[in-house]
């Protein structure tokens, strides 16, 4: 009897060491719902843990704000675009009209491709990069030991229309073309534990390779004779993140990018787990959110300040307490002043009209 118990025990304690998690299309995020994130660009004392160890304990507690965005998961009625109508799930960046395109359904999640501006040589630049195939992102069950490969392109091309200086020459270029050749490949490769600053949760943690080889293509209007002019810019890299992921979040708990030496040079965090649009009465158009919710001495609103131009502050009993000027698109409220309890707030338009409202708790005062 006691060689039995003795045998049990070790079964059980080799199975409790092997417990996992496992990761589904139920954990993302769903259409309605916000994220916060923050990015850590100067992370110390960072470690990723070590391949095929499994019950390791990550700690990244001391994990810093140097950038804070917010991930709007939408439907693809509030941002159609005909290049991705199979979409069934957008993801939209903070308040600037970033987009990925995605399907999420039982098997996987894959971007079909991007659209939003980036600063290319100092100039906002508007691009649509679509991608062919798409770039998966998870394959479904994702649990220890899970592995895929995905080779894709992407491709954009846009309107440019700046001087840039090529060879000592002034150039202009009337427009761009961009197309890139990817090779992915991902291992759930360990599993345990990691605190963040917004908590401890059970993670499997998944490494990630890319390989881009990117060429620019250029449409040079002047001096010359217009043509376009291939190979204009290429270029060639690898990149490895450490992906973390723990279940009910919506998405990635912690990323961790790697330089060229193995180093940890950013971590980008969840700072928040998924809120609901019923709990912050956001319209489907997603223009402002509120951060933190509850809030203790301050309280941020995200907005299109080309769009709207003051927040409305009112009590419980409905009576208008502060009315506050949008001049950017963060706008920090001091709440130091105020009782706890929940307030409303209306955004008003340009136009004098409110373009939405919804509410905010202070608490632990």
């Amino acid at each position: 009897m006691k060689k039995l118990l003795v045998g049990l025990s070790l079964c059980l304690g080799i199975f409790s060491a092997s417990a996992q998690i496992t990761i589904t299309t139920a954990d993302i995020a769903t259409p309605g719902q916000v994220l916060h994130q923050a990015t850590d660009s100067f992370p110390t004392t960072i470690a990723i843990g070590t391949a095929s160890a499994t019950s390791q304990v990550w700690n990244m507690a001391a994990l810093g704000q140097n950038a804070h965005d917010t991930l709007s998961f939408l439907n693809y009625s509030s941002a159609p675009n005909a290049n991705f109508s199979s979409a069934n799930l957008v993801i939209k960046e903070g308040w600037q009209n970033n987009y990925a395109y995605t399907i999420n359904n039982s098997s996987s999640i894959q971007t079909l491709g991007l659209t939003g501006t980036l600063t290319l040589l100092g100039y906002p630049t508007a691009i649509t990069d679509k991608d062919n195939a798409s770039e998966l992102l998870v394959n479904f069950p994702y649990t220890y030991n899970s592995t895929f490969t995905n080779n894709y392109r992407t491709y954009a091309k846009f309107p440019f229309g700046h001087n840039v200086t090529v060879s000592g020459f002034t150039v202009l270029i009337d427009s761009l073309r961009d197309h890139s050749t990817v090779k992915k490949t991902a291992i759930v490769d360990a599993f345990g534990t990691l605190t963040t600053p917004l908590g401890t949760y059970t993670v499997i943690r998944s490494k990630e390779t890319k390989i881009t080889h990117d060429t620019v293509d250029a449409y040079y209007a002047f001096p010359i004779t217009p043509s376009w002019h291939l190979n204009a810019q290429t270029s060639a890299d690898s990149t490895t993140i450490y992906n973390f992921w723990a279940n009910g979040l919506g998405y990635i708990l912690a990323s961790a990018t790697m330089d060229s030496t193995g180093a940890v040079k950013r971590v980008s965090w969840l700072q928040s787990a998924p809120v609901g649009v019923g709990i912050k009465e956001v319209t489907e158009s997603n223009n402002e959110l509120v951060f933190p919710n509850p809030a203790q001495n301050e309280i941020n609103f995200v907005a299109d300040a080309s769009q709207q131009k003051a927040i409305q502050i009112f009590d419980v009993t409905g009576r208008l307490i502060d009315i506050i000027t949008i001049t950017n698109n963060q706008t920090t409220i001091n709440t130091s002043n105020y009782a706890n309890g929940m307030y409303r707030y209306n955004i008003i338009g340009k136009d004098n009209s409110i373009l939405n409202k919804g509410k905010f708790t202070i608490i632990n005062k």
